[in-house]
């Protein structure tokens, strides 16, 4: 034990950390100019004094250039990448070839208006006069990217390509927001042409919008048309533009004070002198997760990494006629209402753009320092609000797609002008969404799982051939709980598999059997002498679910009835929800489609004509419409609360006379506050059994003082979940294959990685699967077959199913199976690793690397110090390294409070603690608390990595 107030003197890390070096973006200049590099021109040199909202015209020429490639780029730098370092060549690689583009751009007096994932938007604003010359500048710019960009070849093997479109014509820049974040956006009918021409250009071409057409100098640019389309497509230019890109470079930002401007700087806006107005402006229109880095002065290239994350696209369609200033406030209005609901649930406005005749804003969650192990169900929520609010704002048609999974996240661009943007096919698959199902919030398969919201806020969306997109798989519609009237409907999302015992719990589920035993017997002998309630606390994956399912299937088993249910994040909000689907199931009405249904069916299970005479107590929980009676119509708002109370109470203690029935909770701790008080006063009173489980709680205001009275209670067992033995493994990896043997160097990785934990084993399992590091091959000859059952597995317990890798997501969702071919079935499978397996590079997960990030911005500050610190060093560590390595501000008190909130996280425990250590089973008030030290009291030697 170390001097420092009973903090264990080494301990152990769950999750390692790493952090790529990087070098400055812009070198020797001010921070003013590093900000300045994530807002184009049109922002940094705009009058500072004008009121926002606001709308401003001008005259330009827009260069588009999508870039093709970039997505399957992003997947095999991700499955190709030793130990999660693919970000770090996927970075280099994106900015090599977009800041060659972007080079030309800016050569050419462009401005870089914004990255939107592989595309990037160019403008140079011109006077009228002024556009013939400036479109052969851009037609020439084009044409030296396509002849040094066009085409280029990856080291993964993939080739990027580039198709430009070009327009000119009348503009309109507008500014909107508030004082904490601001947006601008470009609007006007050449930004509806230039994304037109570009849709009509294919690799390496360049496309002339209509207008571009009729405005440029057309003895000077060779074409050929295209059949049926005003818009033309560009071979050649004839002579070198007259327009003098210098002269035009000189003329920006007059207004604004920089340093020398050398003949090699190709912004000027990389040059800026201090100025504390502008770039008080210039953050508000950068995001807090880019400017966190710059503050602290960290290489943005920190910002650069595969990340599982949560995409948002909104777009709001324009009805057509309306003017710039109409449009302008209706985008400001938009704006607000989209940004609070979106921040309100942990997420960000990445970028806002006109796009298909509407406006679209692309909002990011489960960004640094915003990550949420349910930021599926907060994207799902904001993106409801957002659909629900912008109709009311401006009577406009929303629609909004939502998907979950990795995306590349990061910093792109050029030294001097770059953005934080994401890239992926989860990115792609949520603007198709946005677009082929309008005015309503779509989702993927993957966001609907990991929401962890009840199956009836989704509806099955028809599929629609999408452009390029492939085999997206099942599509929903988000609808709320407003959309459809449900009571009682929350079904346990795990249900025990036939052939598919528990593994590894056996201790957990011989306590629930006593229980179970005590339970009936103490009915038979009319007294309550017995446990009543069970309470499982495990962190997520530790099997708590499946644990619940076992016993709801051998309850039944014993024939006792059981009622079950699991609850959602969502439902802690909602007053006497948990009660009401507690009541419900109770009455057997959670099936029951309308509220005259409802009535039918209590009627036919309350008959005793004393209780009958209140059944309009039941009108609001249960939603039917019994007539009131009179003396319940006199009562005041107090005493009608009271009297329901105690009427559910009556009514539930006489059920349970009746028929002896265990309930089960799954997610106890999303239990509202005044459904656990009536939990509290039903285990009191009536002759129940309740088994829950629950998350460790961690907030430092506590569980509900109803909860901790139940944990208190001396007829409650509190059973703390450990993580599962090596052995156990071993036989979990058989049963999620579907095979009776698995390689040993399979069963050490799986043991050293997953910590005990199934669901980290679970995970692992499919990454080594999809990733072909391991093969599920027939077991070939008899005498081969007897004796692969190394495990003590029956070959009849497993049934493999049929899936192809191809579909395997959303079997893997619905299952934890991970399943063979057809021809297998009813035949001994074995596990084989895949040629060139190599498990030292295996690198985390995203779904795990995504509960990591989770765990750590949830931390402070000062604790995330910490942690990162010690993720440098190993995985067990000492305090006097932590004291060695941490800067000099880190003061031992200061450490002492961060090492002390660590343990009570979970991030850090005992490195002393014995490998086979199973923490006994307790009902402590203080399991929260605990910091369990396992050192030898007198020693002070420091431990060997990995101890």
């Amino acid at each position: 034990m170390h001097p420092y107030n009973g903090i264990p003197n080494y301990f152990t890390l769950w999750s390692k950390m790493g952090w790529i070096k990087g070098e400055g973006e812009i070198e020797d200049s001010y921070k003013i100019s590093k900000i300045a590099a994530h807002v184009p021109d049109l922002v940094v040199y705009s009058t500072l004094t004008n009121d926002i909202p606001y709308a401003e015209n001008f005259h330009g020429v827009l260069l588009f250039a999508d870039v093709s490639g970039f997505t399957n780029l992003t997947e095999k730098f991700s499955l190709s990448s030793k130990k999660g370092y693919g970000a770090d060549e996927l970075t280099r690689t994106l900015n090599s070839y977009i800041g060659e583009i972007v080079s030309h751009i800016l050569d050419a007096g462009g401005d870089i208006l914004n990255y939107a994932g592989d595309a990037i938007l160019a403008l140079w604003t011109v006077e009228r006069v002024q556009l013939s010359e400036v479109i052969s500048l851009v037609v020439k710019c084009s044409l030296n990217i396509q002849d040094q960009c066009g085409v280029r070849e990856t080291e993964v093997g993939c080739q990027l390509k580039v198709k430009i479109g070009i327009s000119a014509g009348k503009l309109s820049k507008v500014i909107v927001g508030d004082e904490i974040s601001q947006y601008f956006v470009v609007i006007g009918r050449a930004v509806d042409e230039v994304r037109l021409a570009e849709g009509l250009a294919v690799a390496s071409t360049i496309i002339l919008s209509p207008n571009a057409w009729e405005l440029c100098e057309r003895d000077n640019i060779a074409i050929d048309p295209i059949e049926n389309e005003r818009a033309v497509k560009v071979r050649y230019i004839k002579r070198e533009p007259s327009f003098s890109v210098e002269k035009y470079q000189d003329s920006i930002g007059t207004s604004v004070e920089h340093e020398k401007v050398t003949r090699d700087c190709v912004r000027r806006a990389s040059r800026l002198m201090p100025n504390a107005e502008l770039e008080k402006t210039l953050r508000k229109y950068i995001m807090k997760t880019v400017l966190q880095k710059i503050d602290d002065d960290q290489p943005l290239e920190y910002l650069s990494e595969m990340r599982p994350a949560t995409i948002v696209f909104v777009n709001m369609q324009f009805k057509g006629g309306e003017s710039d200033q109409e449009q302008c406030m209706t985008i400001h209005q938009a704006a607000i209402g989209i940004g609070q609901q979106i921040v309100k649930h942990h997420g960000r406005v990445n970028k806002v753009f006109m796009f298909d005749k509407g406006c679209t804003f692309l909002c990011l969650f489960g960004l640094p320092g915003d990550k949420r192990e349910d930021e599926s169900a907060h994207a799902l929520q904001a993106a409801y609000g957002v659909h629900d609010l912008c109709p009311m704002l401006s009577n406009r048609t929303v629609s909004v797609g939502v998907t979950t999974g990795p995306v590349f996240c990061g910093v792109v661009g050029h030294p001097v002008r770059h953005e934080y943007t994401v890239i992926g096919r989860k990115v792609n698959l949520a603007a198709r969404l946005m677009m082929h199902y309008p005015g309503v919030v779509s989702c993927d398969s993957e966001t609907c799982y990991y929401s962890k919201l009840p199956a009836f806020y989704f509806n099955e969306l028809p599929k629609k051939a999408m452009k390029g997109v492939k085999n997206p798989g099942v599509l929903y519609q988000f609808m709320a709980n407003k959309q459809q009237i449900t009571v009682g409907k929350a079904p346990m999302s795990v249900e025990r598999e036939e052939g598919y015992p528990l593994l590894g719990r056996e201790k957990e589920i011989e306590v629930y059997s006593s229980m179970l035993k005590g339970f009936l017997e103490a009915r038979a002998a009319g007294h309550k002498n017995y446990n009543n309630v069970l309470i499982y606390e495990g962190p997520i994956g530790y099997g708590k679910s499946r644990l619940l399912a076992e016993v709801v299937y051998r309850t039944a088993k014993e024939g006792v009835r059981v009622i079950s249910f699991e609850l959602a994040k969502t439902d802690i909000k909602q007053s006497n929800y948990a009660l009401q689907t507690l009541l419900a199931i109770v009455m057997s009405v959670q099936n029951c489609k309308s509220y005259a249904e409802r009535e039918r069916v209590l009627l036919s299970k309350i008959l005793d004509p004393k209780m009958r005479q209140n059944l309009c107590l039941l009108n609001d929980i249960l939603l039917v419409k019994f007539p009131v009676s009179k003396d319940v119509s006199l009562m005041d708002s107090q005493t009608k609360n009271k009297k329901m109370r105690n009427y559910f109470l009556e009514l539930f203690c006489k059920f349970a006379e009746d028929e002896p029935c265990v309930y089960v909770l799954d997610q106890a701790h999303f239990v509202d506050r005044s459904s656990l008080t009536f939990l509290l006063e039903a285990c009191e009173k009536a002759s129940v059994l309740v088994c829950m489980a629950l998350l460790p709680h961690t907030s430092q205001s506590g569980p509900f003082s109803e909860l901790s009275r139940i944990i208190k209670d001396p007829r409650t067992l509190y059973l703390n979940l450990p993580g599962l033995e090596p052995p156990v493994i071993a036989q979990l990896a058989c049963q999620i294959l579907g095979v009776v043997r698995i390689p040993s160097e399979v069963e050490l990785f799986l043991v050293e990685r997953s910590h005990g934990v199934p669901y980290y084993c679970e995970e692992l399992l499919k990454s080594l699967y999809l990733g072909n590091l391991i093969v599920i091959e027939e077991v070939e000859g008899e005498d081969e077959a007897k004796d692969v059952d190394i495990l003590g597995r029956s070959p009849g317990l497993l049934t493999p199913l049929s899936v192809k890798r191809t579909d395997l997501l959303a079997s893997m969702l619905k299952s934890r199976k991970i399943t063979a071919l057809d021809h297998f079935v009813d035949r001994a499978l074995v596990c084989f690793v895949g040629e060139a397996a190599k498990f030292h590079e295996v690198p985390i997960p995203l779904t795990l690397k995504g509960m990591a990030l989770a765990h750590l911005d949830h931390l402070q500050p000062a604790d995330q110090m910490v942690v990162k610190c010690a993720a440098i060093i190993g995985q067990t560590i000492t305090t006097q390294m932590l004291i060695n390595i941490l800067p000099e501000s880190e003061n031992p008190d200061k450490l002492n409070l961060s090492l002390t909130s660590l343990f009570k996280s979970g991030t850090f425990e005992c490195g002393s603690k014995p490998k086979q250590f199973t923490q006994q089973l307790t009902k402590e008030s203080e399991c929260w608390d605990a910091l369990n030290c396992y050192c030898v009291q007198d020693s002070q030697e420091d431990v060997r990595e990995g101890q």
